[in-house]
């Protein structure tokens, strides 16, 4: 392919909570980022999801010649290869360029490492682990909230809502997280836990407990310390089934680190710990680049492979 000025690529983040769409030149400058609510299909719905990301791809692609678009898509699309031919079909009715759909795993980990095989680690919102061995690839945990996520933010802000419904039930006693979440939520009798969490965008304001039990648990309190570290022990477990599957257990490669949990030393060092126990050579990378980064790098990937 020749190198023609005048011409860009476009990658895309597609996740649960919000989308970010980049355009860059053929030099890898990334020139314009535009943001979007969830474009996860599972979520949202599949016509909706459609909708959102051909009025992001229109506004990106305005006015310039793109040669690639690749995306990076939240929903379980690691899984299902049909759902992501689907939403190429109908995106490519619209785009006279090449689109690829992937999962949003590779795109996190490609964007903390320049290295094809490794391990990504997911762990936000929801929580995922995936890994690439050469040619093979293999997947643990993003099930989504309904089944799966174990240690994600969600995961840990039910669990606390579950010891909160508890103790307001005189099944347990009362405990410090509880006052704190209450009075942070602004929750004066029991029935505004209704009309706080079952709305319409419930996983977002139950994952954002997390940050109350990460900031709890730095200040010493015991229960808070605890539901942080087994959240860390269910996301290892992901990793783990990951790297046994990939026979990873003795060579030496990139484990990136993904998602809001991270920023808790607690869950962090607990994660981390559990991996080494299995594999002495992992390499953590704790992800400061933006996602959408990763899905820029692998448009060229594409790019150039013609």
């Amino acid at each position: 392919m020749k190198k023609t000025e005048n011409y860009f690529v476009i990658g895309i983040d597609g996740g649960g909570t919000k989308t970010v769409g980049a355009l860059a030149n053929l030099e890898g400058e990334i020139l314009r980022e535009i943001y979007s609510s969830s474009t996860n299909p599972n979520k949202i719905g599949f016509e909706l999801a459609i909708s959102r990301l051909k009025n992001l791809i229109s506004k990106i692609s305005k006015n310039k010649k793109i040669k690639i678009a690749y995306l990076g898509l939240a929903g379980g699309l690691e899984r299902d290869e049909e759902k992501r031919e689907k939403i190429k079909k109908e995106l490519q009715k619209f785009f006279n360029f090449p689109i690829v759909i992937d999962g949003d795993q590779r795109i996190a980990f490609r964007a903390g490492t320049d290295e094809r095989d490794g391990v990504v680690v997911i762990a936000g919102t929801g929580s995922i682990a995936m890994g690439w061995k050469e040619k093979k690839e293999a997947i643990s945990g993003g099930w989504d909230w309904l089944f799966g996520d174990q240690g994600s933010a969600f995961w840990v802000g039910k669990e606390v809502l579950e010891e909160i419904g508890k103790a307001l039930d005189g099944r347990r006693k009362s405990f410090r997280l509880k006052d704190f979440v209450l009075k942070r939520f602004k929750i004066k009798q029991e029935k505004d836990l209704y009309n706080k969490f079952y709305s319409q965008n419930f996983i977002t304001q139950v994952a954002s407990i997390s940050k109350i039990v990460d900031e709890l648990a730095r200040r010493g309190d015991f229960f808070s310390k605890k539901i942080l570290i087994d959240a860390g022990k269910q996301v290892s477990e992901m990793a783990i089934a990951v790297i046994k599957k990939l026979k990873l257990e003795n060579e030496t490669f990139p484990v990136v680190l993904v998602g809001g949990m991270f920023e808790s030393q607690i869950f962090k060092k607990k994660v981390e710990k559990e991996i080494k126990r299995i594999v002495k050579k992992a390499k953590f990378i704790l992800l400061r680049k933006k996602p959408v980064i990763g899905a820029v790098k692998l448009a060229f990937e594409f790019l150039y492979k013609e």
